[in-house]
C-alpha cells in the first residue's frame, strides 16, 4: 500500500474530522517530546521542509454535515499523539493571534483558521477517546481554564502540561520580540507548522491497518510494550484466521476491546503513590511470569518471548486457528491481570485506615512495608483467585507482609533473594496447580527458610539494630507498635502512619539514651561500655517529631521538658508518651522495653 506525502495543513485543514478509537491509549506526550517539537519549529529554516512522521487513518465510511459542508470521518490508527499535539499548539498560536489582532480583517482571518483547523460550528476536528473527549474540547479547544481542576486521568494531566508548555513558550517568544515582531513571529511559526510533512496512509479496515502498523514511523513517544503486544496479536489474528472477513473483524474487535480495558485499568492506578511507581510494562512482565514462565531471564524479554512462542506455533502447527486462540487467550488473561491491579488499588484507595475494610488495611501494610516488585506477581495471582474469599485472602496478605518484613527489612537479605521461588509460587497459583492449602504451606515454608523464629528474634535483638534497618523500616516497626499499644489502652487507633513513614518529613527515629550524651565526660568506663552496647538497640528507639530540638538532652530533660522544649507527654504518639512513666533510663530499662517490643513483634509477624 502506497502512502501519500501531505503537509500538516492539508491533513487537518480539509473537510475531515478525526476520532481516536476507544482501544487506543490516552494522550502520552511528555515534556521532552514537546520540547523536541518546539525546538524543531523554532530553529527550522522557513525555506526548508521538515518531516513530522507517519499517520495511519481508517476511513470509517461515515460523514457529517455542517451547514453546506460535508466532512468525512476517519479513525486515527497511528499518529494520534502528533495530531493531538498539533491541535494543542494550533489552539495556542490561534489564541495569541486573536489576542493581538488589531482590526476586523485580522480578527476574521484568525476566526477562519479556528474554523478550518479546530472547530467548525459544532463539529470538533479531533475527538479523543472516552472521558478525555469532553475535557479536550472544553479545556484545550474552548479555553475553559477552570477545567484544569477537573482533570482525573494521567492523559488529562498531560494535556494540561502540553497546553501550558506551549502557552509559556509563546509568551516567552513575545517577551523576546518587539510588539510588531511577535505578530510576524506567530505568522512564520504557523506557516512552518502547517508545512510539516507527513506520510499518510488511509485504509478501509482494521485488517488492512495491521499490515502496515508495525512499520509505521512514530516520531513521538515510541510504542510501549503493551502497544507492541497488541499490534503483534492483531497481526497474528490476521495471518492465522481463515474463513469469512466477519470472523477476522470479530477477533480484531475482541483484541481491541481487551486492550481498551487494559489501558483504562493501567491509567486508573497512576494516582496511587505505591502502585503508581510501577508502569504498564512492569505489570505486563508480572503477567508473563504468571501466565507463561517464572524464569527471570525469559520474563526480562517478555515481548520477544511471547512473539517467539506464537511464531513457533505458526511454523509448527498446521492448525493456525489454535495459534490465534492462544493469542486471544493471552489477551484475555492479560486483561484480567490488569483488572487485578486496578481492583487491588480500589480496595486500598480509602485513605482513612479506620474506614478501610480488612483487605484494604492489609494491602496498605504491604504497600508501606515496600519491596513490592518481588511479590507483585504473587499478589496478582492470589488476588484473582481468592479476593472473593476475604478470610483466605487476608491470610495470604498477612503472610506476604510477614515475609517482606522478616526477610528484607529485618533480615537484610538482598533485594533479589527468594525472587525465583516467589515467582514459581505465583506461576503455580495462576495455573491453578496448587490449592489454597498448598499455597499457604509454601508461603510459610519460604518464610521459615529465610527467617525462622530463632533468626528473626536474633535480628530484632541485635545491638546494632538502629544501623541495621533504614529509617523508613524502623519507623514502620515502631508505628506498628504504636497501633498495638493504642489498642491495649483502648485509645483512638487513627494514625497518620503513611505520613510518618514518608521521607523528607519531620518524623524521625530518636535515641532515648542519646548517641552522644551531654554528660559523657562524667560517665565511668563501665557505663560508657554499657552505653555502647545499648544505645542502638531496639529498646532505646522511639519516633519523634521534634528530634532536633531535643538533641542530646538527658532522659530527665526529655521526659519532663525544659523551657521552650516539649516533654515526652506532649507527644501525640504513645511510643513517646509512655516514656514519661519511667523514673530513670538505664541499660536494664532498655532491655525490659526491648523484651516487650520483641515479644509483641514475634506475635505480630508470626508465621
Amino acid at each position: 500500500m502506497q502512502g501519500t506525502l501531505v503537509n500538516l495543513g492539508e491533513l487537518l485543514g480539509g473537510h475531515r474530522s478525526f476520532d481516536i478509537p476507544v482501544y487506543q491509549r490516552g494522550y502520552a506526550w511528555e515534556e521532552r517530546n514537546l520540547e523536541d517539537l518546539w525546538e524543531d519549529l523554532y530553529y527550522l529554516d522557513a525555506s526548508k521542509q521538515h518531516y513530522f512522521g507517519t499517520v495511519l487513518l481508517k476511513d470509517s465510511g461515515e460523514t457529517v454535515k455542517v451547514g453546506r459542508l460535508t466532512f468525512k470521518k476517519f479513525d486515527v490508527i497511528d499518529g494520534q499523539q502528533r495530531i493531538t499535539t498539533a491541535q494543542i499548539l494550533m489552539r495556542e498560536i490561534i489564541s495569541q493571534m486573536k489576542r493581538i489582532s488589531g482590526d476586523d480583517t485580522s480578527i476574521k482571518q484568525v476566526s477562519e483558521l479556528e474554523s478550518a483547523y479546530l472547530k467548525s460550528d459544532n463539529l470538533y476536528k479531533l475527538n479523543p477517546l472516552g472521558n478525555d473527549r469532553d475535557f479536550f474540547r472544553r479545556y484545550v479547544i474552548n479555553d475553559e481554564d477552570f477545567m484544569v481542576n477537573q482533570a482525573n486521568t494521567g492523559s488529562q494531566r498531560r494535556l494540561i502540561k502540553a497546553k501550558t508548555f506551549f502557552k509559556q513558550q509563546l509568551l516567552e517568544a513575545e517577551r523576546e520580540a518587539h510588539q510588531s515582531g511577535f505578530d510576524d513571529f506567530l505568522t512564520e511559526l504557523w506557516d512552518k507548522f502547517v508545512g510539516l510533512q507527513l506520510m499518510q496512509y488511509v485504509v478501509n479496515s482494521d485488517a488492512d491497518a495491521i499490515r502496515i502498523f508495525e512499520t509505521a514511523n512514530d516520531r513521538g513517544r515510541p510504542l510501549n510494550n503493551l502497544e507492541k503486544t497488541k499490534s503483534f496479536l492483531m497481526h497474528t489474528s490476521y495471518l492465522g484466521t481463515s474463513g469469512s472477513s466477519e470472523k477476522l473483524e470479530s477477533r480484531l474487535d475482541e483484541i481491541n476491546g481487551r486492550f481498551s480495558q487494559i489501558y483504562q485499568f493501567s491509567e486508573g492506578v497512576s494516582g496511587n503513590e505505591y502502585i503508581g511507581r510501577f508502569n504498564a510494562n512492569d505489570f505486563q512482565r508480572y503477567h508473563f511470569i504468571n501466565h507463561i514462565s517464572a524464569d527471570s531471564k525469559r520474563s526480562s524479554r517478555y515481548v520477544n518471548e511471547l512473539k517467539d512462542i506464537i511464531r513457533n506455533m505458526l511454523r509448527q502447527n498446521e492448525d493456525t486457528d489454535k495459534c490465534v486462540q492462544y493469542a486471544l487467550n493471552y489477551a484475555k488473561d492479560l486483561e484480567q491481570a490488569f483488572f487485578a491491579v486496578k481492583d487491588i488499588d480500589a480496595n486500598y484507595k480509602e485513605r482513612d485506615a479506620l474506614k478501610r475494610d480488612n483487605l484494604g488495611n492489609l494491602l496498605s501494610k504491604i504497600f508501606m512495608v515496600g519491596r513490592l516488585g518481588n511479590i507483585f506477581p504473587l499478589l496478582i495471582a492470589t488476588w484473582l483467585r481468592y479476593n472473593k474469599e476475604p478470610a483466605r485472602m487476608a491470610e495470604i496478605l498477612k503472610l506476604l507482609e510477614a515475609f517482606t518484613f522478616r526477610v528484607y527489612l529485618v533480615g537484610k537479605y538482598r533485594s533479589n533473594a527468594a525472587v525465583s521461588r516467589l515467582h514459581r509460587i505465583a506461576y503455580e497459583v495462576h495455573q491453578k496447580r496448587w490449592d489454597y492449602e498448598k499455597l499457604i504451606a509454601e508461603l510459610k515454608q519460604v518464610n521459615w527458610y529465610y527467617s525462622n523464629a530463632v533468626t528473626f528474634k536474633a535480628n530484632l535483638r541485635t545491638e546494632d539494630f538502629y544501623h541495621r534497618l533504614s529509617s523508613h523500616d524502623k519507623k514502620y516497626l515502631l508505628t506498628e507498635y504504636e497501633i498495638h499499644i493504642r489498642k491495649v489502652a483502648n485509645e483512638d487507633l487513627s494514625l497518620a502512619q503513611e505520613q510518618i513513614l514518608s521521607s523528607g518529613n519531620k518524623w524521625q527515629v530518636e535515641h532515648i539514651w542519646p548517641q552522644s550524651p551531654a554528660d559523657a565526660d562524667e560517665m565511668s568506663e563501665e557505663m560508657k561500655s554499657q552505653h555502647q552496647q545499648h544505645v542502638h538497640k531496639l529498646g532505646n528507639l522511639t519516633v519523634t517529631g521534634w528530634n532536633q530540638s531535643l538533641g542530646n538532652k538527658s532522659f530527665a530533660e526529655k521526659r519532663d521538658g525544659v523551657p521552650y522544649l516539649p516533654a515526652y507527654e506532649n507527644s501525640i504518639l504513645r511510643v513517646q508518651q509512655d516514656l514519661k512513666d519511667y523514673s530513670e533510663w538505664t541499660p536494664q530499662t532498655i532491655q525490659e522495653r526491648e523484651d516487650a517490643i520483641v515479644e509483641w513483634a514475634m506475635n505480630r509477624w508470626k508465621v
